[in-house]
């Protein structure tokens, strides 16, 4: 007879409960279930009332993960610093891609919705918090992209925190939603940031 797993804590089952319902809700939005969401986790319906609330409380917990920067920041210090600068940075712009069309995808199927859906700020003082909170991430995000160009900086002719201002605007037009037409990969997008699209200095596309 094998050993019965160990329980789950209350965190790790709200952490399963997240991860089980973020690609439902990307593909059928408020939409979804709890029963879908209770098939889809492997559990009772039931069990999901107690870990969370309600139904709206367990979306408010996916959009949070699905903003959270912390997964994006650990992927990022995990990229090869051993690489040199153009694969080191094509490796980054895609999982900031990556990042960026989960955000989008689930903006998307939640305004397709009910207005509930969705948390809107209600205070002067909770758009603030969330500004400060978006503000916050970006320094972190520029933070350790700037760590991943490290000494490769004095190569470039313009400041790091210029180059990652180009690479940010490229990289959120390619995955944007109402910018379709402007798709790059990140390859590309690394390419032109670093090289540009002069004659005079054909993309590099090699290590």
């Amino acid at each position: 007879m094998s050993p019965r797993a160990p329980a789950m804590s209350a965190d790790q089952r709200r952490a399963a409960l997240v991860d089980a319902t973020l690609p439902l809700l990307r593909e059928r939005g408020p939409a979804v279930s709890t029963r879908e969401i209770a098939a889809a986790a492997g559990i009772a319906e039931g069990t999901i009332f107690r870990v969370f609330d309600s139904k709206d409380e367990l979306v408010q917990a996916c959009i949070h993960h699905a903003f959270d920067s912390d997964r994006l920041l650990a992927a990022l210090h995990d990229v090869d610093r051993a690489l040199p600068l153009q694969p080191r940075l094509t490796a980054a712009v895609e999982l900031l891609q990556a990042h960026l069309r989960g955000v989008f995808s689930l903006m998307i199927t939640l305004r397709s919705g009910p207005p509930s859906a969705v948390h809107r700020p209600s205070s002067e003082a909770e758009v603030a918090e969330h500004a400060d909170r978006r503000r916050r991430d970006t320094a972190r995000i520029d933070a350790e992209m700037t760590e991943l160009v490290g000494a490769d900086a004095e190569t470039l002719r313009v400041p790091v925190q210029r180059l990652l201002d180009f690479v940010r605007m490229l990289t959120l037009s390619s995955v944007h939603p109402f910018m379709q037409h402007s798709s790059a990969s990140a390859a590309e997008i690394v390419d032109v940031a670093l090289f540009g699209l002069s004659a005079a200095g054909p993309m590099t596309r090699g290590n």
